[in-house]
């Protein structure tokens, strides 16, 4: 009888042992931080890991998570604060729910200086996705710059 219980003691304990080594094994490989050059899954998708916001890439035939960018903390940007940077002196957007400074960029756009320009203190989805989308090198040009989510 006595033997009959330890046997099931052994089990047990080696049940629990085999839960606490798969727990440890696997539980840091779904839940990896992302990092640049690691494999993404669509262009454009975002993540924000260790206070950088990475972007998806696409570099040759693969997607990868492009450079990081530090994320900036403040109380939030809102709308109000977008409108009230809407020249070239200061130029945000918003692209994607993200709020952008290109106050620097406007002079370095191949597109010209307009371009830019006319993004300026309004959301700017819509112009840059229908020039840009998919397109990698612009997707990671523009993380530079972001400023943070823009808040409702």
């Amino acid at each position: 009888m006595i033997w009959r219980k330890l046997g099931a003691m052994k089990r047990i304990v080696s049940a629990l042992g085999m839960a606490v080594v798969l727990s440890i094994v696997v539980a840091p490989v779904s839940s990896a931080a992302v990092k640049a050059g690691d494999a993404c899954k669509k262009v454009g998708q975002t993540s924000v890991a260790g206070g950088f916001k990475y972007t998806c890439v696409k570099k040759g035939s693969k997607m990868v998570w492009g450079k990081g960018v530090a994320v900036k903390a403040a109380a939030g940007y809102t709308l109000e604060k977008v409108k009230a940077n809407a020249s070239a002196a200061s130029c945000w957007t918003v692209i994607k729910g993200n709020v952008y400074d290109l106050t620097k960029w406007i002079r370095s756009h191949p597109g010209g200086e307009s371009a830019i320009i006319s993004l300026c203190g309004v959301d700017g989805s819509a112009s840059f996705a229908s020039q840009h989308e998919g397109k990698s090198k612009p997707e990671s040009r523009l993380a530079g710059y972001l400023l943070g989510p823009l808040t409702k």
